[in-house]
Parts: C-alpha cells; structure tokens; sequence
C-alpha cells in the first residue's frame, strides 16, 4: 500500500469516526460548544457581505448544480469524450442528494432559531449544500486532475476546490440556515459518498479498458 492510499484510507477512517459521532449526538437531541464558538466567530462578519455569500450559496442549490453540471457534463461528452465520467458524476450526485435527504428524515434536526437569511424548506442536519456541494466539486476536482501532469496546476485545483467548499459551508452559517456541525457532518457525509463513487468509477473504468 503506498503513502497515498494510506492517507486516503486514514482520513476516511477519521470522517467516518466523525460523521458517526456527529449523528449520534444529533439524533440525541445533545448540544455541541462547538456550534456556539463558531457560529459566534462567523457573527463577526460583516453583513454588507451576505449578497456575496447569498451567490456562494446558490453554488450548493439545486439549480447552481444542475448550471455547472450541465457545463461538466458537457465538457465530458464533448471535450474529454469520458461518457462513463459524465454518467459517474451525474448518478452520484443525483443518489447523494437522496441520501442527504433520508438521513435528514432519520435524524429529524430543527433549524436554527435564528432569523434565517435564506430560504429553506427542509431539515437541517447534515446539510445539502455541504453533502452534496462536496460531492460534486470534489469529484469535478477529481476529473479535471486525472490528465493533468502540472504540479502547480493540481495544487490549484485543490486550492479553488477546497476554498469553494469552505465558502459554500461558511455562506449556511453565515446566513443563518444551518448549524456548525451540520455543515461539518454534511462535509463528512459527503466525503465518505464521494470515495465511495470514485473508487465505484474507477473499478468501472478498468474493466472498460481491457
């Protein structure tokens, strides 16, 4: 086993420990300090920042990811010729977001009592923008880097990749639609999808070669 699937495997050990503890805790109906030092420190910003962060946000909506998608998915079948990507990405997320939803429906967390600065129709943990925003730009992420050789290019896709989500995440605090941990459980649940659809891929994409 080399260093990179060690890693892979290790901080997939850890997200699973994370998603399991979260959701326990949740279901339980405990509390978590967590949720009130960040929600304090994200009260810090500004709020002639919450049109920007109203745009961010839409990148984890339904109808953000399905424009984007419709880019990716065109760009696959057209440019990269890569049909079983496009249909990878495009199961995935599509059975992500049903799962997102059985677990709000199994763990049933209110919103926050808060005055919420976005609309929302559903319950609140994990959250859907952050499970299924990490979904589908870490996968995207992981498509644009399968033929890339650039060591600088990669460390840029990872760094749009990474602060993309990051902001996705912040913009449902910020906006006061979710709570801390379900941003972090809506990462860690879609964290634990995403490997699983990769690896998925992957296995299809060998079996296509030979």
């Amino acid at each position: 086993m080399n260093k990179r699937n060690t890693s892979i495997y290790l901080s997939l050990g850890f997200t699973v420990v994370i998603a399991i503890y979260i959701s326990i805790k949740v279901a339980t109906k405990q509390t978590f300090w967590l949720d009130e030092k960040l929600a304090d420190l994200f009260a810090y910003v500004p709020d002639i920042f919450n049109p920007f962060f109203l745009i961010l946000t839409e990148l984890g909506d339904k109808k953000g990811i399905g424009i984007v998608a419709l880019i990716v998915i065109g760009w696959l079948l057209l440019i990269k010729r890569n049909l079983l990507g496009a249909a990878a990405i495009a199961l995935c997320v599509a059975l992500g977001n049903e799962v997102n939803k059985l677990l709000k429906e199994l763990i049933a967390r209110p919103r926050p009592e808060l005055d919420h600065l976005a609309h929302v129709d559903s319950l609140s943990f994990p959250s859907g923008h952050a499970m299924v925003g990490l979904i589908f730009y870490y996968f995207i992420a992981y498509l644009v880097l399968e033929d890339m050789k650039s060591a600088k290019a990669r460390r840029m896709v990872i760094i749009l990749a990474v602060l993309l989500l990051f902001l996705i995440g912040a913009s449902r605090i910020i906006l006061q639609v979710h709570y801390p941990t379900d941003v972090i459980g809506g990462f860690a649940f879609g964290y634990i999808w995403v490997l699983a659809s990769i690896y998925i891929y992957n296995f299809f994409k060998k079996k296509l070669k030979k």
